[in-house]
């Protein structure tokens, strides 16, 4: 079991978050009160999309110690319902494709009964299946909806994927829908390695009109650039990859940087990100709990969530 941990009482005060959480199937998910305050935690039970691309293995397990980390967390307003998806999803044989179909089903369904859905990886491959649960939850809304894609990343993620898709791909396949479909594909990309990146993509990034911020430039991005995506969009699909941060906060990732960015310096933004966005969903990719340090990056990425969660419904 993952939610458990300690227990100081029963009275509301001090209630944790393992205390209150409700393990349900989607059956029951699809009935739960459509007009309370909540969060889904949905699982992503999948090392195929990093196998693919070469990374080291082990983000599979990443959901599993993040839950762990979460459990311990204190609750601050009964108002705010806490739910997971019992069953992980899970890749059958080497199936990423239809992995990707069932995930981003069961986003689209959870949206639809206004849950804040926070997809746990599992390897960052995780951003496509989400991008088309929205995605095909706003269309049913719209025949043109504006998704904003924030993604905080070493990497853009926009390698060719004619071989196949895995996690290195996901938003050249988001672009190619968009074109595809006549839609804004409207991706921005904070933390950027320049060593992390060939000149290709530098390239194709600029061709598809993708802003990105260098890892340098997290303390020093103006505010207006984050307001002017948040306003201009009314879905907005923010993205972990958890290697953006620094070693030594997050040694436990497929590709871990020397120079990535300090947490602390990314907190503002994210934090704002929760706070200002009309639609939220977030996923939360390539932890590695296999490469960790007493845990250290699944503590750091829970921190994150809790932080993300409690803005977003301030």
């Amino acid at each position: 079991m993952y939610w458990n941990g300690r227990i100081d009482g029963e009275e509301i005060d001090v209630l944790r978050i393992h205390q209150v959480i409700n393990v349900m199937s989607f059956n029951e998910l699809k009935n739960v009160n459509l007009e309370e305050k909540k969060v889904c935690f949905v699982s992503f039970n999948s090392d195929e999309g990093v196998r693919r691309n070469s990374g080291r293995l082990g983000a599979k397990d990443g959901w599993i110690h993040v839950k762990k980390a979460l459990s311990g967390f204190p609750i601050f307003s009964e108002d705010l319902k806490f739910y997971d998806l019992k069953n992980p999803i899970e890749v059958i044989g080497q199936d990423l494709e239809s992995a990707h179909t069932k995930l981003s089903e069961i986003i689209s369904a959870l949206k639809k009964r206004n849950f804040l859905v926070v997809a746990l990886g599992g390897g960052h491959d995780i951003a496509f299946a989400n991008y088309c649960g929205i995605l095909n939850y706003a269309l049913e809304k719209e025949s043109d909806p504006k998704i904003g894609i924030i993604n905080f990343d070493a990497h853009f993620d926009m390698r060719e994927y004619s071989a196949g898709r895995n996690s290195g791909t996901m938003f050249l396949q988001i672009a190619d829908i968009c074109k595809d479909m006549n839609l804004n594909f409207d991706y921005n990309v904070f933390g950027i390695q320049k060593f992390s990146n060939t000149k290709r993509l530098f390239d194709r990034a600029d061709h598809l009109g993708v802003k990105y911020y260098f890892a340098e430039e997290i303390k020093t991005i103006p505010s207006d650039d984050l307001y002017s995506i948040l306003k201009r969009n009314e879905y907005i699909h923010l993205t972990l990859c958890t290697d953006v941060f620094h070693i030594t906060s997050a040694p436990g990732v497929s590709a871990p940087q020397t120079f990535g960015v300090n947490p602390r310096n990314t907190l503002p933004l994210l934090k704002t990100i929760a706070r200002y966005s009309k639609n939220l969903t977030i996923d939360v990719a390539e932890i590695n709990p296999t490469f960790d340090y007493d845990d250290r990056t699944s503590r750091l990425m829970a921190n994150i969530i809790y932080e993300l969660i409690l803005c977003h419904f301030n």
